[in-house]
């Protein structure tokens, strides 16, 4: 195997038997790729975009899929904010080169994630508040593999797909994201197939990483600030672990400052990083009740483990902001008066965090989430069906 899984707590080193992303000795940690063979940047045999890095991809093979990031230098936003700003724009707007159909980052994470699966002949299940969902639901039919989705009922209607993957099946959860979690996680074990990881799953992190690359072979630097809204981390997590492997290679001098962006009224780990605090709170009401950006809901962020985002804030000086949807609508305007381009709520939230944060040297923004308006002029954009609808444990036999 072309690489080992390596614990960020204890340090050991053990081999991936498909979808173990936890360490064998019990830590609560993240579990990470090393790849035996250096990275060759510019290295064109596997093709473009995020199989051009394959060689740190947890896959043998790859599939047809050919979207990636738009990046640029943005004059008027590094005029606002008052240092150099580039923007890595995961989205659709086939003006500046962007074709990502599902208009978010998602639809990166889940290519590599499908084909990770399908190597191991495994299938699927997973939770979803809407991004994730909609990239599942555009891409599972490029791998041979079934994919079984749990999402929240009050998110559902944030769901679309331009023809549904017939290998997926799609289940609405009378409940709150963290019950379509445990609903999912529990079908996997009664049905005998895997549940996905979410976060934690090494396929989707590794190609996530790949923006740190290709932002090094675009500018032959790495900024000095990597600044994205977050749900559970997973994206910022994996700028970091690429960026560190560039510069364990000589390939970077130093780590990227990591910032997260919250939506106030939920917060969890801007609270607990201004505490410094491992630990985030206990949140005892459904964040989709009252959060302008559904995404940025998770109560369970991949930040207290080892590995996770406290050690890497901790070790990049990184910080933490939050915008409060007035905020978010603002910048999503000025996004639209310079670009002609619509954000979604997250991207909204990440671009209004910047605006208000004191940033010194070039900074790196992560747009994901953006140009749905233009995508329905290209493309007939439907609201799927829900398969089965579910409430409880005991309804999961309609399914199994």
């Amino acid at each position: 195997m072309k690489y080992d899984l390596v614990c960020r707590n204890c340090g050991l080193r053990f081999r991936d038997h498909g979808f173990t992303f936890s360490c064998p000795a019990g830590c609560s940690s993240i579990v990470s790729t090393d790849y035996a063979s250096p990275l060759r940047l510019k290295n064109r045999e596997m093709g473009e975009g995020i199989w051009k890095y394959a060689e740190w991809l947890p896959v043998e093979g790859k599939n047809d899929y050919s979207g990636k990031p738009v990046l640029f230098k943005s004059p008027e936003l590094s005029s606002e904010v008052g240092t150099n700003v580039y923007v890595a724009f995961h989205g659709y707007s086939p003006e500046i080169g962007a074709e990502m159909i599902t208009c978010t980052f998602k639809e990166i994470e889940v290519i590599v994630s499908l084909r990770y699966a399908a190597e191991r002949g495994a299938d699927i299940a997973l939770a979803s508040v809407g991004n994730t969902a909609n990239a599942f639901l555009a891409f599972s039919h490029y791998e041979d593999i079934n994919v079984y989705l749990f999402v929240p009922k009050r998110v559902f209607d944030c769901l679309f797909c331009h023809e549904k993957s017939e290998n997926t099946t799609l289940v609405m959860v009378d409940g709150s994201y963290d019950d379509a979690l445990t609903l999912a996680q529990r079908f996997a074990e009664l049905r005998g197939i895997k549940y996905e990881g979410g976060g934690r799953n090494v396929a989707r992190r590794d190609v996530l990483a790949t923006l740190a690359y290709t932002f090094l072979e675009t500018y032959g630097f790495l900024p000095d600030v990597y600044f994205q809204a977050v749900g559970s981390g997973t994206g910022a997590i994996a700028f970091y672990e690429g960026s560190k492997r560039l510069v364990e290679m000589g390939l970077a001098e130093k780590l990227p400052r990591i910032a997260v962006a919250q939506n106030k009224p939920f917060t969890p780990i801007v609270n607990a990083w201004r505490r410094k605090r491992r630990e985030i709170e206990v949140y005892d009401y459904d964040p989709l009740d009252v959060v302008y950006a559904q995404v940025l809901t998770n109560r369970s962020p991949l930040y207290s483990m080892r590995g996770g985002l406290y050690d890497i804030m901790e070790e990049t000086r990184g910080f933490a902001v939050s915008a409060s949807e007035k905020e978010a609508k603002e910048a999503g305007k000025l996004f639209m008066e310079i670009y002609g381009i619509d954000l979604y709520p997250a991207a909204e939230v990440a671009l209004a965090a910047l605006l208000k944060s004191d940033v010194k040297g070039s900074v790196l923004l992560n747009i994901t989430g953006a140009g749905f308006s233009r995508l329905k002029k290209d493309y007939r954009v439907r609201r799927p069906r829900a398969d089965f609808v579910v409430e409880c444990e005991a309804d999961l036999e309609v399914i199994l």
